[in-house]
């Protein structure tokens, strides 16, 4: 094999040694193994890889691929020439994965050390995460659509809104799409969207940020067994497209990923017999906390459906059972082990415009404030039903992460806001 090419990339690590060297160089795509022989190259470019060449130096590379037996992708290049297109300083982390910087030094320069090869994998995994969850929707004949991030009305009430001055008026950063996605219903059926969403949470733990995606969906004339089946696929689908499109990510990031194979369905009341045999004394009525969760997911080795929620922990908007008032139509998808989190929660809507003003009042919500809202389901709305899946959660599960901060990008807590 003789070929010759030109590469541009990062330096990742170089060895100079006598009359020859080498340059572990990555590319956008892939890791290639350059050597650098004296005999071969000019003076200067000599000269440059001995005297000036450095790590993380963006740089251009003109040579002829040979094969090796060395190196990981069967081949090497062969320096002929060599130009430096930007230089780099001294680096304050360490981006080999040799040795890891603390995680708050990881964040304050969060743009280097996405350059790691792990974080670039998880980065990667969560593309793919983000495109098939776009198919699977596609597939299925849902609308994709965009709703507002700046709203006047907070979506669940309660103080957790993040204020924003918008001209002469007060509104905030959307908690969901949950009223848009449902005000979508009577023209298209089904829809869905993948958007940012905002919570002032003071939350410091592995599985919270105050700035997170989430897969949103709203579907009419649904069921409970339904939209546990359109969850199960989803994800089932996402794995599946992991597993086909990131072999190397996995294999840099060690993991070992499994196709979930079936689902488990519990009552809010058997979940709470499963929490409590882990030695949890949680009452009737009482919401999940980050414990009796945990103690939930690594009761199971497969996702786990949670039904039937005391309709006392529930938004305003949720469907209350008509046989059993105590109760509300929720649904929470868990995943299994020792990573698993919360992925959704959803269920079905109630779409009768004077029962829901009764809720708003009885959670202590003024039905003035969402006027819009509670007028369009005087206009034939059909019953529906939906939920809301945390890309971060999901993404954290998959790859076995320790915290949530590692699926994002640039991570925002109370404590991060920057860079």
């Amino acid at each position: 094999m003789s070929k010759m090419v030109e590469v541009y990339g990062h330096v990742q690590g170089i060895r100079k040694l006598g009359r020859i060297g080498f340059i572990v160089l990555r590319t956008f795509d892939s890791i290639e193994q350059v050597t650098v022989k004296k005999e071969n190259v000019s003076e200067e470019t000599w000269r440059l890889f001995k005297e000036e060449l450095g790590l993380e130096y963006f740089i251009r590379v003109r040579g002829e691929y040979v094969e090796s037996s060395i190196a990981k992708l069967g081949r090497e290049i062969l320096a002929k020439e060599i130009e430096v297109i930007a230089p780099s300083k001294p680096l304050p982390i360490d981006l080999s994965d040799k040795v890891e910087a603390e995680f708050p030094t990881r964040i304050r320069y969060r743009y280097l050390d996405i350059r790691r090869p792990k974080v670039k994998a998880i980065l990667k995994v969560r593309s793919t995460l983000l495109r098939a969850a776009r198919e699977f929707f596609y597939k299925m004949g849902f609308v994709e659509l965009n709703f507002p991030i700046i709203i006047a009305t907070a979506t669940e009430g309660g103080a957790n809104l993040f204020p924003v001055k918008y001209f002469d008026r007060q509104a905030y950063l959307a908690q969901s799409a949950q009223l848009y996605k449902q005000s979508a219903i009577p023209v298209f059926g089904k829809v869905f969207t993948i958007g940012p969403s905002f919570r002032a949470e003071k939350s410091r733990t592995r599985k919270h940020l105050t700035e997170f995606w989430q897969i949103d969906v709203e579907k009419a004339l649904t069921t409970p067994d339904e939209l546990m089946e359109i969850q199960f696929k989803l994800v089932k689908y996402i794995h599946e497209q992991i597993l086909e499109h990131n072999e190397r990510e996995l294999e840099i990031l060690k993991v070992k990923l499994e196709v979930p194979e079936y689902y488990h369905k519990l009552s809010y009341d058997e979940a709470l017999e499963v929490i409590r045999r882990k030695g949890f004394d949680i009452k009737w009525g009482e919401d999940f906390g980050s414990d009796e969760e945990r103690a939930l997911c690594t009761s199971f080795d497969q996702p786990v459906f949670v039904t039937e929620f005391p309709e006392q922990v529930v938004a305003f908007y949720y469907k209350v059972k008509e046989d059993d008032p105590r109760l509300a139509h929720r649904i929470d998808m868990y995943g299994p082990g020792e990573y698993g989190v919360e992925w959704s929660s959803g269920g079905l809507r109630e779409h009768d415009p004077e029962k829901l003003r009764r809720r708003m009042i009885a959670k202590g919500l003024n039905p003035e404030n969402f006027g819009w809202y509670l007028d369009m389901f005087n206009y034939g709305f059909p019953p529906h039903g939906g939920f809301g899946m945390g890309v971060e959660r999901l993404l954290q599960s998959i790859l076995k992460l320790d915290k949530i901060h590692e699926t994002v990008l640039y991570p925002r807590t109370p404590d991060i806001l920057e860079p």
